[in-house]
């Protein structure tokens, strides 16, 4: 997606979307959080390993569990904040109003895509809670790294969708 560095980020306005905002914000720490304590758990593995011979069981399955997790709580702030990686090589020589159309259509599209992942992601949740699928090493219900995904995919697909409420706005008043 492509932007003017006029208006980087969008601003919330009004209740809805600072709580939306709010949301995102404290669903990121959290995943940030998750990072740190994957960071920790690894230099304690390889310490482990190295000085004693004792590396954290099951270290390689909790990075994998751990790092999808942190990444999905982080998404929704990275489209409020317009984090997201944008190729703007086709649309250098457009106006700024396609600009923000496109900005707007990408946004509708990443909502559609965010909520249909929820979902999908829920249905497999489901199934391997049914199933009772484990990790190899430590026995783990890999159902578990999946609790939080789904509600982040839904968040991601709120915040996209304010996102392509506020490009309509900026439209609106620029127009």
């Amino acid at each position: 997606m492509a932007q003017s560095m006029v208006h980087p980020v969008a601003v919330a306005i009004g209740p809805v979307a600072k709580a939306v905002e709010l949301a995102c914000r404290a669903i990121a720490i959290l995943g940030g959080a998750l990072f740190i304590v994957e960071a920790v758990m690894s230099v304690a593995s390889v310490l482990g390993r190295a000085l004693f011979n004792l590396p954290v069981p099951g270290d390689y399955e909790l990075v994998q569990m751990l790092s999808a997790m942190g990444i999905a709580m982080c998404l929704p702030y990275c489209q409020l904040k317009k984090g997201h990686v944008f190729v703007d090589f086709f649309t250098l020589w457009a106006p700024a109003a396609i600009k923000r159309f496109l900005d707007a259509v990408a946004a509708l599209l990443l909502s559609g895509s965010a909520f249909f992942l929820a979902w999908r992601i829920w249905e497999g949740m489901l199934e391997m809670r049914e199933y009772g699928e484990t990790s190899m090493v430590i026995a783990l219900p890999v159902w578990w790294g999946y609790i939080p995904v789904s509600p982040s995919f839904v968040l991601l697909g709120i915040a996209a969708l304010q996102s392509f409420v506020h490009e309509l706005a900026r439209e609106e008043h620029q127009s």
